[in-house]
């Protein structure tokens, strides 16, 4: 029997459950996000996140998925505020309106397989317009460091990939305008534009302090140079008075 009373669905943020391989991952999570955070809060109907329920079917909250890390644009004001709500860490693609353009997973044990897998399936479904995969082992789980791939026509195609002589493996990200690399084990994202690494949180206030502690330091030693100068030139008038004196000028 229909009583025509609208069903409200809840959408968890968490399913109670620890992050899996927490302790492997945890650390690689936030210098894979922290530093794409940085880079795109300025920029107008961007958002960055993960760790986030992706609900992609509306009216089941069985239907998700979990990016490691994302970056949508082009969203409005809208969906951002969705997005960014307090308390809110869920991503219902009905209500931002478009899916991920930049989705990353980060190689772990437990997770590895539905990386290469399942979810590579799912998110060409949904249209995410990159797929990257980061293996900090350098292939223990992925076969490879860094895979980047590009959703043409419904499927995934691999980005070029160059390899250094340090063995370090890189790769250009159309939706992001960055060059990812993987060097001695770590993800970074290089800026071709301004020739500058990203930075996570940490790392940007960390050189922040540094910068402050370089400023206060020349602005000290401006200071004494400055009290050496004018206790020199006030010496010197002294002398120069006591001369005068002398000599009954």
């Amino acid at each position: 029997m229909t009583t025509g009373r609208a069903t409200t669905i809840f959408y968890p943020e968490s399913d109670g459950m620890p992050l899996p391989d927490g302790e492997y991952q945890a650390p690689l999570l936030n210098n894979t996000v922290s530093p794409l955070r940085v880079h795109f809060r300025d920029v107008e109907g961007a958002h960055t996140n993960g760790n986030t329920f992706l609900y992609y079917v509306e009216g089941d909250a069985n239907v998700r998925v979990s990016p490691d890390c994302y970056v949508v644009f082009g969203l409005s004001e809208a969906a951002l505020e969705s997005l960014s709500m307090e308390g809110n860490n869920t991503y219902l693609l009905w209500e931002v309106g478009k899916p991920p353009d930049y989705v990353l997973e980060i190689a772990s044990p437990s997770t590895a397989r539905k990386d290469l897998g399942e979810k590579r399936d799912l998110y060409a479904r949904i249209g995410v317009g990159e797929y990257w995969r980061y293996d900090q082992t350098g292939g223990n789980f992925y076969r490879e460091p860094l895979v980047g791939e590009r959703l043409v026509d419904g499927e995934y195609q691999r980005i070029e990939m160059r390899r250094e002589s340090d063995g370090s493996v890189w790769g250009h990200s159309d939706a992001l305008n960055l060059d990812l690399w993987w060097t001695d084990g770590e993800l970074r994202y290089w800026d071709p534009v301004r020739s500058v690494w990203l930075l996570t949180h940490q790392q940007e206030k960390d050189a922040r302090q540094e910068a402050d502690a370089a400023r206060h330091v020349a602005e000290a030693r401006a200071d004494s140079e400055r009290n050496a100068r004018l206790a020199a030139e006030a010496r010197a008038a002294r002398l120069e008075a006591e001369l005068r004196r002398l000599r009954g000028e």
